[in-house]
């Protein structure tokens, strides 16, 4: 059976069909929008659904649009398109999925109605660019974070998580070790509108969203992009830094970066976010601990007692008691770590992940391990150059704010430590004998 389509004497006012997006976890409808088709369009009658004959008529526009209309289109309406090209090119053409299931197999799912990379910007680098290779994966098009989807724990919305295996330090303003193991996240529960429709209406509720001017979102202080109808977003939850402290340093993977510090000192990165892990049972620890203190008070048979030989034994000794104390598995990083706003940021300056505070929780006895992150500009003088200067040490590892000379001279108020800066965050810093430097 040929194909039927028209093309219109006179404008036609059309709807988008509405649908329901059925989840396991809830039902998502999207509504019907009113289309005004000028004369002169093509529509493309599609086939009614089953037996079901009182399903209004459905027609496919040039540009891929399906709408439908109260009743059949009359031969006052329309007249019958019967150029051979033009029933071509509505015939050819096919939807992303149908597209997805013909070509690579997949059925696409539609996780929200607001499509998540339209609305996001990249957590390491700000990009707003991002590709997919076959809907093997979604990179930022910019520093190649990497991303995954998923649904909610049950409200309309979308939740996504950014990983950095091979991510490229050099593009991102966040410079962290690459790894597997840690991962950032951030949830958008869905408002119930189009954030990428900046009209301003009656269910506007901010104070500064005016007909003018609605409010939009700033980039540097959320985790969606910037210029985005803030009053639809519904609730946003910033990225979530957490994961486990990544315990091998593999030179292939991340290859050499060198910290120039003010006083002239030089150091290699990020060797120094990495730990050292033993894998010991707590029965291997004590007898390692014990081994260590039986040879540090001891001279083994066959040892003659010169210089050469005690210095040995006791650099052995120190040796086993180091590494028994070193955690047996690899420390964890709890949900909501630091992970600093990219608004206290200068013009040219990146955030460094430099090393960690380990200290064990209470109540399980997990090791636990606290970020401690740098304020550096790029110090490279050519383009292969790997080098970053130290220009800030002053990111509190507890609340992620930088400490001011006046703040870390303040005295705590015992009894209102929240009218103190950085009140509740000064048991950290005596706990590991952390301290600011390099302050503004």
């Amino acid at each position: 059976m040929s194909p039927t389509a028209y093309i219109l004497r006179q404008s036609v006012a059309a709807k988008r069909p509405s649908r329901w997006d059925i989840h396991a976890r809830y039902a998502m409808r999207l509504p019907d929008a009113t289309v005004d088709l000028p004369a002169g369009t093509w529509l493309l009658a599609l086939p009614e659904a089953g037996d079901n004959h009182s399903y209004p008529p459905h027609y496919r526009l040039a540009d891929g649009r399906i709408v439908c209309l109260d009743a059949p289109l009359t031969a006052g309406q329309a007249d019958p398109l019967t150029d051979p090209q033009a029933l071509a090119a509505l015939t050819a053409y096919r939807s992303l999925e149908q597209t997805v299931e013909e070509d690579w197999g997949l059925q696409v799912e539609h996780v929200d109605r607001n499509a998540p990379f339209r609305l996001i910007q990249c957590p390491l680098c700000d990009g707003t660019e991002f590709v997919t290779v076959g809907f093997a994966g979604v990179w930022c098009d910019r520093c190649q974070a990497e991303f995954h989807v998923r649904h909610t724990a049950g409200d309309p919305g979308f939740a996504v998580d950014c990983t950095f295996a091979h991510y490229q330090p050099t593009a991102a303003r966040y410079l962290l070790p690459r790894s597997d193991e840690l991962l950032l996240t951030m949830v958008c529960k869905n408002g119930g509108g189009d954030p990428l429709d900046l009209t301003h209406n009656q269910h506007c509720h901010r104070d500064d969203c005016t007909a003018a001017q609605v409010a939009l979102t700033d980039g540097r202080a959320s985790p969606l992009r910037a210029g985005l109808h803030a009053c639809v977003l519904g609730d946003v939850y910033d990225w979530s830094f957490y994961g486990r402290v990544p315990t091998v340093y593999n030179h292939d993977q991340h290859g050499y970066y060198t910290l120039l510090w003010p006083d002239g000192q030089e150091e290699l990165w990020p060797r120094s976010a990495f730990v050292n892990v033993n894998g010991f049972r707590w029965e291997d620890k004590q007898k390692v601990t014990s081994a260590a203190a039986l040879l540090a008070t001891s001279t083994p048979a066959g040892y003659s007692p010169d210089f050469g030989s005690l210095r040995y034994r006791d650099e052995l000794a120190a040796f086993l008691k180091e590494w028994a104390q070193r955690p047996s598995h690899p420390p964890v990083v709890g949900y909501r770590s630091i992970w600093p706003k990219r608004s206290q940021l200068q013009e040219g300056e990146r955030y460094l992940l430099h090393r960690w505070l380990l200290h064990k929780e209470k109540d399980d006895g997990w090791m636990q391990a606290s970020p401690v992150w740098l304020v550096v500009t790029d110090a490279a003088q050519e383009k292969y150059d790997r080098r970053w200067r130290v220009v800030r040490d002053n990111i509190c590892p507890h609340c992620g704010r930088p400490v001011s000379q006046s703040e870390w001279e303040s005295q705590v108020n015992e009894k209102r430590p929240w009218d103190t800066p950085h009140g509740y965050c000064r048991d950290l810093w005596a706990q590991h004998n952390w301290q600011p430097t390099l302050m503004d």
